[in-house]
């Protein structure tokens, strides 16, 4: 009976202490993983020392705090391998926009990633692509679908793009084909997608860049709308070859560009003409430019000069914008001074006043509505422009304006003529 009993406590210890290291085991483990090291040194861990006696105290209370300790560490190996899968996912999705993915690599079930960059086609390949890293090849085959996904369900969410929780990681350790969930997994993805992202905006931003001077010297060089629409159907994507498409583009067109440089300078040469009309450039104002306006040599038609140009147009456009509200009230200002001279002839007429019914109605009408006009609008838009343009002459007057041989310097100019003497004599 003794013997029979001795061997039922021996039986129960065995179960304890199989369980209790059942239990070691799985701590050791997703310690191993979570820490990046081997199983032999979890074992040695300090972190770990209270879980190293697995043959005393084997009390059902102390094998319960095995179990919920390797709970406890299986749940933080759950938890840091979602955001690991988090992760990859954003790379491998940033690898295959950026198509830098790792030469060699083929994945069949990536056909949705794929679809999203228009294009099977990413690059050369190799470490010396823009953008490249040596972990991209392991981020690439991290990760697998999961076994509990039937393949008709698996063809219906490829179909319509998997989502990050039909994915898990190929091994929770790391080996050549693996990140594995380590700490130092976790910041080295972390710092990939930092910087994947940050590939991604500066192709952007090159690319925009591009696309604006590419834009602004099509609309220079006329060229046809549909070497336009053929240009811009082949840009596709961020990658490297889009980036060398514009490049190639610019380069064309800066060559086309040279070569029609005697043509583009004469182009901007009317705009500067019609401008120096619009805004009523004085004489001295035109002769600033006339360095650079009167160049004709063949050999001294150059970039340079066609960029002066371009920059003197935009100044003039710049200050016809801003003087364009001053020259909509003169010009409306000038409308109703010669509806006043106009007027002043028609009452010299006795004989306007001969007519007879809806022609004698009609002609006093509007002599009413001139006569308004010159009463009341003329005061109010004159008061204006005078306070108007006497804060330009304060804003405009060079500093040694009182020597200088030209009286209109500061002046608003109007048709060759300072317009607030041209208002004075106009009331005079």
């Amino acid at each position: 009976a003794i013997l029979g009993r001795l061997e039922s406590v021996r039986a129960v210890k065995a179960v304890a202490v199989e369980d209790i290291q059942g239990s070691q085991k799985r701590i050791y483990e997703a310690y191993a993983a979570l820490n990046g090291c081997s199983l032999e040194d979890a074992m040695e861990a300090s972190e770990l020392e209270q879980w190293r006696d697995t043959e005393i105290f084997l009390t059902e209370e102390r094998r319960g705090l095995f179990r919920s300790k390797a709970e406890e560490m299986e749940e933080s190996v759950a938890l840091r391998a979602q955001a690991v899968v988090s992760l990859i996912r954003d790379c491998q999705s940033l690898i295959y926009e950026l198509k830098i993915v790792p030469s060699g690599y083929i994945d069949a079930d990536e056909h949705d990633m794929v679809s999203c960059c228009d294009s099977g086609n990413y690059g050369p390949g190799g470490d010396e692509e823009v953008g490249r890293s040596e972990d991209d090849l392991k981020i690439m085959k991290s990760l697998k679908v999961r076994d509990s996904i039937s393949q008709e369900e698996g063809q219906n969410r490829r179909s319509r793009g998997r989502s990050i929780s039909d994915y898990t990681i190929v091994s929770l350790f790391e080996s050549s084909s693996c990140t594995g969930i380590s700490n130092e997994a976790l910041e080295r993805l972390t710092n990939r997608l930092a910087e994947l992202n940050g590939e991604k905006r500066r192709r952007r931003a090159r690319l925009g860049e591009m696309g604006t001077a590419i834009a602004a010297l099509w609309t220079m060089l006329r060229v046809p709308p549909e070497e336009q629409r053929a240009f811009t159907e082949n840009v596709r994507g961020l990658g490297m070859d889009t980036i060398r498409l514009g490049e190639r583009e610019l380069i064309r067109l800066h060559e086309l560009k040279s070569e029609m440089i005697g043509k583009l300078i004469r182009e901007q040469r009317e705009q500067i003409a019609v401008l120096w009309e619009k805004t009523n450039a004085t004489e001295s104002e035109k002769a600033s430019f006339r360095t650079y306006y009167e160049v004709n040599a063949d050999e001294e038609l150059t970039d340079d000069l066609l960029k002066k140009h371009e920059d003197y147009v935009e100044a003039l456009n710049a200050k016809l914008e801003k003087i364009q509200p001053i020259l909509d009230l003169i010009a409306k200002r000038e409308a109703i001074i010669a509806d006043r001279f106009e007027l002043e002839n028609l009452q010299k007429d006795p004989d306007r006043l001969k007519q007879r019914g809806a022609s004698l109605t009609k002609q006093l009408m509007k002599e009413e509505k001139m006569s308004r006009r010159v009463k009341k609008e003329l005061p109010k838009i004159t008061h204006v422009l005078e306070r108007t343009l006497t804060e330009w002459y304060e804003d405009n007057r060079p500093p040694d304006a009182e020597e200088s041989d030209d009286p209109d310097s500061g002046h608003f100019m109007y048709q060759n003529a300072p317009y607030l003497h041209t208002m004075q004599m106009q009331e005079e």
